[in-house]
């Protein structure tokens, strides 16, 4: 039987899920943390179910050190050398300080000695299998941040880019992985703006 008032409820999920940069600390123990996040992780579905996502989850003390010494320092390396970048290595270094704060950042990994396999083995689908992994990262992502919002917690997805050789020296990461994004996490320490939902006729289409 469908049940319209329970979707209601999923709904309500999907609009509470937003962006947060100030983040705090939750009451919230590591471990249920990360047996929360490891069972959304393993159902979340994937390419010919051949698992090629890989998440690296950072906590109490790891993200701290993660948000104020590895990627500062990667940034630094950046943009030391661009003159007219202070401005934007000023307001990456405000969110790693924020980060810092909360109780602690997801890494997601694509293995892509798995994607290779998997060109090698379905022909036919070689040349859509890259955008088919970035489907299933997105998957993981989306599911881990609604995952979050539901327990009360804030997150955002980022894109920090020059992270994979200090990444890897740091936490001995298979050269196979390939780092796609960061999640930090935390308690909501302020309040996201209000979000604008209007959507253009272009965006929804139906036909029936």
């Amino acid at each position: 039987m469908t049940d319209f008032e329970a979707g209601q409820d999923f709904l309500s999920t999907l609009k509470g899920r937003r962006s947060i940069y100030h983040l705090g600390k939750a009451d919230v123990k590591d471990e249920e943390i990360e047996s929360y996040l490891r069972e959304i992780f393993s159902s979340v579905p994937s390419s010919f179910n051949a698992r090629a996502q890989r998440v690296l989850l950072l906590l109490g003390n790891e993200n701290m050190l993660f948000w104020r010494d590895l990627v500062p320092g990667a940034l630094k390396e950046r943009y030391e050398n661009n003159p007219g970048d202070e401005e934007v290595l000023a307001k990456r270094r405000g969110l790693c300080d924020s980060f810092s704060k909360g109780n602690g950042t997801i890494l997601f990994f694509s293995d892509s000695k798995i994607g290779s396999a998997l060109k090698g083995t379905f022909k036919e689908y070689e040349p859509a299998i890259d955008r088919f992994l970035a489907q299933e990262v997105g998957m993981d992502e989306y599911a881990m941040w609604l995952g979050l919002s539901k327990i009360g917690m804030g997150a955002s997805l980022q894109h920090f880019l020059g992270l994979e050789t200090a990444v890897r020296a740091a936490y001995d990461i298979n050269p196979d992985w390939v780092l796609d994004a960061q999640m930090p996490f935390g308690s909501i320490e302020k309040a996201p703006a209000a979000k604008d939902t209007a959507q253009a006729p272009e965006h929804f289409r139906v036909i029936g």
